[in-house]
């Protein structure tokens, strides 16, 4: 009986990443549409500095923090939707201009004085905020406008 923890570990981790592998394959698949339109109609690409995304809960506490998308970023904008996609860190994110207010902000920022542009919508099948920076924000804010993502506050 002494094996059966050790055993029960390896299966939940197992367990852990068979899921957010299946997890990330459906977001991927429902996203495939709206992902080769914006592919085929780009208005407007660049590399973003920095991604955060607002914890909504889950495993260690996450709800209300601003969590770092790591690797290299980069903004993709179509003509009626946009994506922030992170292939290192395995994550992308893909709204609609229409379903999507877009805000200036400071509130993500733990580097100091700096400018965030802070998305709300619904990106793979949850609402989801979403804050990004790099040095010219008032080209990513018009392209993001062009998509018909509302100013907010």
């Amino acid at each position: 009986m002494g094996w059966l923890p050790p055993l029960l570990g390896v299966l939940v981790i197992i367990g852990g990443w068979i899921y957010m592998f299946r997890r990330q394959n459906a977001e991927r698949a429902m996203n495939a549409p709206l992902r080769r339109e914006i592919e085929a109609q780009v208005c407007f690409e660049t590399r973003l500095d920095r991604a955060r995304v607002l914890g909504t809960g889950g495993f260690g506490g996450t709800r209300g923090y601003w969590i770092s998308v790591r690797g290299p970023k980069r903004l993709t904008v179509g003509t009626g939707a946009f994506m922030i996609s992170a292939p290192q860190g395995l994550r992308e994110f893909v709204f609609t201009g229409r379903e999507t207010s877009i805000a200036f902000s400071k509130a993500p920022s733990s580097l100091g004085d700096r400018d965030w542009i802070v998305i709300t919508g619904p990106a793979g099948g949850r609402q989801v905020q979403l804050a990004i920076t790099r040095d010219n924000l008032p080209d990513v804010w018009q392209a993001l406008a062009e998509t018909g993502a509302a100013p907010g506050s």
